[in-house]
């Protein structure tokens, strides 16, 4: 069994109804349990932008697939499953965080964008494709996409020529990012934060932790 076959299991359709919550809020769940656990059912959804209820059946497929548990106090907590599963994805994806108020204007292609790193991505990245990432971004919900690869430079594939020493921007997210040789940055803009974040989340799940738990 893969991480992505885990968070796909968990968003499922059941008896023909499909779930008011995707993969990304599965995924976000355990990220955010990670780093803030215990955290109660209420405000959990609020964090994801999801109803109570909807909140209420991810909770409840997380501890079918034995990820969380329930304290009656506290509230829900990673199990030693759901953080070696954490552990993994950190060792793939090292940052997912909002950078709406740190990108430059010239780069800023919506209102809100979210960044993910990836770990010596760039070889995946383009077995993958620069246009297929693009396209699973946008299919998600993305407004816009934008990718960065760190080699020699920091540049924007699968034009070399694009790179810091052409636009300071690059140089700025380089540092900023902390991004190191084959490191692969993915950008999701969108005009609100949790369609930004949503659609980056999912496209994640979809190319790079199709790995064994």
């Amino acid at each position: 069994m893969s991480i992505k076959s885990i968070f796909y299991g968990v968003a499922s359709c059941r008896r023909g109804v499909k779930p008011l919550f995707e993969p990304a809020h599965a995924l976000k769940t355990l990220l955010l349990l990670y780093e803030k656990e215990p955290i109660g059912r209420n405000l959990l959804s609020k964090m994801l932008g999801i109803g109570v209820a909807s909140t209420r059946t991810l909770i409840k497929r997380l501890k079918e697939y034995d990820l969380i548990f329930v304290d009656n106090v506290g509230g829900c907590l990673l199990t030693e499953k759901g953080r070696n599963i954490v552990t993994k994805i950190r060792g793939v994806v090292r940052k997912i965080e909002n950078i709406s108020m740190v990108i430059a204007e010239e780069f800023m292609l919506g209102s809100h964008s979210w960044v993910a790193v990836i770990e010596d991505g760039v070889e995946l990245a383009k077995k993958y494709g620069i246009i297929a990432i693009r396209d699973k971004l946008i299919s998600y919900g993305a407004k816009a996409a934008l990718i960065i690869f760190v080699e020699d430079s920091a540049y924007i594939p699968p034009d070399k020529s694009l790179n810091e020493s052409r636009y300071h921007t690059l140089r700025f997210l380089k540092e900023f990012l902390s991004l190191r040789y084959g490191d692969a940055s993915i950008i999701s803009f969108a005009d609100d934060t949790l369609t930004a974040e949503k659609a980056l989340l999912n496209t994640i799940i979809d190319i790079f932790l199709d790995i064994p738990i």
